[in-house]
């Protein structure tokens, strides 16, 4: 037993030290490498920085002048009439007349739109009249004898009254017997029940009011009507409004009277911003502009989309460049003092197709206004002004 151990022990030890060499000699041969291919290697790499450096060489740049800019903010939106209105009757009858509220039909304003059947109030309210003046005609004697000086005005009341027109002024009361006597005669009660006939009588028939086109009819001549039932949506001609949406940090830059530029199939319109909205649509995040819009020609019709343009008034101390100088949202590379490249943030206020506007730069500050590719900050440039 004594003999096997002592042969383990001489084995192990024999291991232990075939390790050790080998290991002294992969160090040393690595050591060796090292050394000897050290130079090649920082060679290499200084080829790589080379090739970027060559890369980057020259590059295009915009130098900062600082101005007012005036902004301009594309959008589109529809043609909507000015005046879009439902006309609904206020009384009750059959419509009448020729069939003029067609949808498409052109309205003057004063013209008839429509108008209900009233022959029935009509004759009541001859019914209504004829009573009334055999009322007057019975109390003029008592008239002439109690209010000798009012005798001639009521008796010109009388004589006044026709038929087939509206009741007259009633006659000025000068005293409280006067009063008395009128109203208790019923005189004046049935004066104005009359009034308010004949003013009922003016809901039959209803005029335009203003110049329109008729856009929907509800019913035909001969449809009944009551109070309150749509007969025609009635909308003014030329005088209309786009409304337009932007982006809500497009909405700061825009002002009542800003000039708007629009377009349609070739034909130009001009008008101005009138009205800001003071809500956000949930759904787009937009807000509306709303605009008038110039139609000399008569060639807009409602409901015409259109393109839009929105020349603000301008923002000071403000720079335009290409929007692919910008990498990483808001960094420019600019060229310092010393001709090196250096990462700057900007404040970009707004997007102008392929530009972009920016705000608060050092006059002069030379801008890179092109990608880069393995650009590093202090890598020495050629600055070429674009």
């Amino acid at each position: 037993m004594n003999t096997r151990k002592i042969l383990i022990i001489i084995a192990s030890t024999i291991i232990l030290l075939l390790f050790g060499l080998i290991s002294s000699i992969s160090y040393n041969t690595g050591m060796n490498y090292g050394v000897t291919n050290a130079e090649t290697i920082r060679t290499k790499r200084a080829k790589v920085a080379e090739t970027h450096t060559k890369q980057i060489k020259t590059v295009l740049v915009t130098k900062v002048k600082n101005t007012t800019i005036k902004n301009q903010i594309n959008s589109a939106g529809r043609v909507v009439s000015l005046n879009n209105i439902t006309i609904s009757s206020e009384v009750q009858g059959r419509l009448a007349g020729n069939n003029t509220f067609k949808k498409g039909s052109e309205v003057m304003e004063g013209e008839v739109i429509f108008s209900v059947r009233d022959t029935d109030l009509r004759l009541l309210i001859k019914a209504k009249k004829s009573q009334f003046m055999s009322l007057i005609s019975a109390n003029i004697p008592d008239i002439r004898v109690d209010f000798g000086n009012e005798y001639i005005k009521w008796n010109n009341f009388f004589n006044t009254i026709d038929l087939e027109e509206n009741l007259p002024d009633f006659p000025q009361m000068n005293t409280a017997k006067e009063k008395n006597y009128i109203i208790s005669r019923s005189i004046l009660a049935e004066y104005l029940s009359i009034r308010s006939d004949e003013e009922k009588l003016g809901k039959y028939t209803v005029l335009a009011p203003f110049d329109g086109i008729i856009t929907k009819s509800y019913s035909d001549v001969g449809g009944n009507v009551n109070p309150g039932s749509p007969v025609v949506d009635f909308i003014s001609k030329g005088n209309m409004e786009i409304e337009l949406t932007v982006n809500t940090s497009e909405i700061q830059f825009i002002n009542i009277g800003d000039t708007v530029s629009f377009t349609d199939n070739g034909k130009k319109y001009s008008g101005k911003v009138i009205r800001k909205g003071r809500f956000v649509n949930t759904n787009t995040q937009n807000i509306s502009v709303f605009t008038s819009i110039n139609d000399n020609e008569g060639s807009l019709y409602n409901g015409m989309y259109l393109n839009a343009t929105i020349t603000t008034k301008g923002t000071e101390n403000t720079f335009k460049l290409p929007r692919r100088s910008i990498f990483e949202n808001n960094k420019v590379f600019i060229v310092d003092t010393e001709k090196r490249l250096k990462i700057k943030n900007v404040n970009i206020i707004a997007y102008q197709g392929d530009e972009v506007i920016i705000d608060n730069m050092l006059e002069n500050t030379l801008i890179v206004n092109e990608p880069l590719v393995y650009a590093t900050e202090g890598t020495i440039v050629k600055a070429i002004l674009k």
